[in-house]
């Protein structure tokens, strides 16, 4: 009996603890860009590039999207003006719907989640490092959790002439998978 009664309260804790836990899922959109496209040069002719190239972004399926608690989104590049000019340079995260296929005309509910910029001198480098919170009341919030969603990244040039190395592209996403169960 007292067996029983230890087993039956260590059965009751663990299903306990697992309607507590939270469950993480990355992905990396940098992974899906050729190594030969993640790194470049801006100049006067090519002023802007899309990560990924094809302006509808990458699709992103988000399997028990409704428990969505919160998540990150994350883009980085370096970037080194070899020009002779002052030149600004614009790291900007989309995102849409799943049935848009322009993530960059800014219809079809695609949206500007966020935008970073960097002002550089002649022969200098910087960081652009661009972090997005997803949490509710966030438009982009709502996007990832309709279920599937397509995110892309713009780096774009005012200026002359700027090299740039794409170094992290990452959505994380955490997860209640227990809030799916419906209390009766």
């Amino acid at each position: 009996m007292k067996r029983f009664l230890m087993l039956t309260t260590l059965l009751l804790a663990l299903a306990a603890c697992s309607g507590h836990t939270v469950h993480r899922i990355e992905v990396d959109f940098l992974s899906f860009v050729p190594e030969a496209n993640r790194s470049g040069t801006l100049d006067l002719t090519t002023a802007q590039v899309q990560v990924p190239d094809d302006p509808a972004g990458q699709l992103v399926p988000v399997p028990g999207a409704e428990a969505l608690l919160e998540g990150t989104v994350r883009v980085k590049a370096e970037v080194a003006n070899t020009g002779t000019l002052p030149a600004q340079v614009d790291l900007e995260v989309r995102m849409g719907p799943e049935g848009d296929t322009n993530l960059y005309d800014g219809t079809g509910g695609d949206l500007e989640a966020k935008r970073v910029s960097l002002t550089l001198d002649p022969g200098t480098t910087g960081t652009l490092d661009l972090t997005l919170d997803l949490a509710p009341g966030n438009p982009a919030f709502d996007l990832v959790k309709a279920g599937s969603f397509r995110i892309g990244a713009r780096l774009s040039l005012s200026g002359e002439k700027v090299d740039y190395t794409l170094t992290q592209g990452e959505v994380a996403l955490r997860l209640k998978l227990f809030n799916l169960i419906p209390n009766p």
